[in-house]
């Protein structure tokens, strides 16, 4: 169908990018009149981070392979007819001292502009996303997304931001360090995140707990069908205590085979649910929500001239 006659029809398909420090990942989504359905969900495991964290800039080979990324991004845009794009990056561009180059070089290949943005805004776009899947109302809550540059903690009361803040801790970022000097870093980081949950929440345990990112998808997944519970939208933190002490036993071969995790994901998760654990031990909190939603999900509804009736994800 052409797509002036799409547009005319209220069933346009457009789509979201999110350039992020551990991976690429994008989805296409079609519009029907009130509704919008995620028809296609794309990455691809660049790890951005792990050249900016180490040295600042990104590497020639990891130039490469951005671009070409975009460019069988910007063939798959071709193949579902997409009208409309949006771009966003996030850590490992802010931190980068060639990130504009790359962007550059790919609006100049594929026409494709990328949108760096700040922690803060990343934080209210994944917000806006959540509150369409998790019922806020009259709930006071905690919103953690864990990236792979940093993490993003937002403070909700009665479906109102009230606080967000930017964390320079991701799962990429702390991959850097060993065991030991892990623990003690997230240690340092949590001490400023619970004293910036407690300046606005007063000493006030949350209504409910809220992750967002791809390992903590894949947690609740791993819930699901390693532990064979019957969602993976929600964990309880006796589960996730357990999850965290099975994976520090396991080498990385064995996350990859025990665990059903891709060799992109089979190290990144554990700093993810120690983050996770830490936070869930000290706000003394019994469940976390996993709702199937992040930035890209929030970059398609800032597309939108109004938040549409059903969104309808796809796993």
């Amino acid at each position: 169908m052409p797509s002036y006659l799409n547009k005319v029809l209220n069933q346009e398909t457009i789509a979201a990018i999110d350039l992020g420090s551990n991976a690429l990942r994008a989805i296409i989504v079609r519009k029907n009149g009130s509704a919008v359905e995620v028809i296609k969900n794309f990455r691809e495991p660049l790890r951005l981070g792990e050249d900016v964290f180490n040295t600042g800039f990104i590497s020639p080979a990891k130039m490469e392979l951005t671009e070409e990324a975009f460019i069988k991004l910007f063939h798959v845009f071709a193949e579902y007819n997409v009208t409309d794009t949006r771009a966003m990056a996030t850590s490992a561009m802010r931190d980068s001292s060639n990130g504009p180059a790359l962007a550059e070089r790919i609006a100049h290949t594929t026409g494709i502009e990328i949108q760096t943005i700040r922690g803060n805004e990343e934080a209210r776009l994944i917000f806006e996303a959540v509150r369409g899947q998790v019922n806020l109302k009259k709930k006071t809550a905690v919103l953690m997304d864990i990236g792979g540059g940093s993490t993003e903690l937002i403070i909700v009361k009665n479906e109102e931001v009230v606080a967000v803040e930017s964390f320079n801790v991701g799962t990429v970022r702390l991959l850097r360090y060993n065991q030991e000097d892990l623990e003690e870093v997230i240690a340092e980081q949590m001490d400023k995140m619970l004293a910036f949950i407690a300046t606005h929440l007063k000493n006030k345990k949350p209504n409910l707990f809220i992750g967002t990112g791809g390992n903590l998808r894949r947690i609740g997944k791993i819930r699901k069908k390693i532990l064979g519970k019957s969602t993976s939208q929600l964990a309880l933190f006796s589960e996730i205590s357990h999850m965290e002490e099975a994976i520090l036993s396991m080498s990385y071969v064995d996350r990859i085979r025990r665990l059903e995790l891709d060799q992109n994901r089979a190290d990144v998760i554990l700093p993810a649910i120690m983050l996770t654990h830490h936070l869930m031990e000290k706000l003394k909190l019994k469940e976390i929500h996993l709702p199937k939603v992040g930035l890209k999900e929030g970059i398609i509804l800032s597309m939108l001239p109004k938040a549409p009736k059903k969104f309808i994800l796809k796993d």
